[in-house]
């Protein structure tokens, strides 16, 4: 039988145990939404580096707001094709290709879309002077 000691002991061991455990948790809980805040941020700026292989095509052009059919002419799906609905791993695999490669390629698309499509027209000279504060005068107007 243990003395009162011993099981005192052991209680107070397997306290420290438990919340050593706990604060590893609660590390982890911690590591896992600062990550997850930095990937959500990155996807608000448009960070196309976000995709990952459990995405759909359906997914990337609801996220990135690119045309379904802009995508899947990038990667040669035809409409009818069943691979359309599947994740990118399950494409890269159909094609015996590496996933990062099918990534890479709508990650590409994805910019090209962008910058065919931009909102924002480039500024001229003269309205990046006004936007920028800076009077036009006589002598740096154009």
């Amino acid at each position: 039988m243990m003395s009162e000691r011993a099981k005192l002991g052991l209680l107070c061991f397997l306290l420290l145990l438990v919340l050593g455990i706990a604060a590893l948790m609660v590390a982890n809980a911690f590591q896992a939404m600062h990550t997850l805040q930095q990937e959500s941020n990155a996807l608000k700026a448009g960070d196309v580096s976000t995709i990952r292989p459990w995405m759909t095509i359906h997914v990337i052009s609801h996220v990135y707001h690119v045309p379904e059919t802009y995508l899947d002419e990038a990667l040669h799906i035809a409409r009818t094709d069943p691979l359309r609905r599947t994740t990118l791993y399950e494409i890269a695999a159909s094609r015996r290709q590496p996933v990062e490669q099918i990534i890479h390629s709508l990650q590409q698309t994805i910019l090209k879309y962008r910058k065919e499509h931009s909102r924002s027209p480039t500024p001229t000279p003269r309205q990046s002077r006004v936007l920028s504060g800076t009077p036009a005068t006589k002598e740096t107007q154009f």
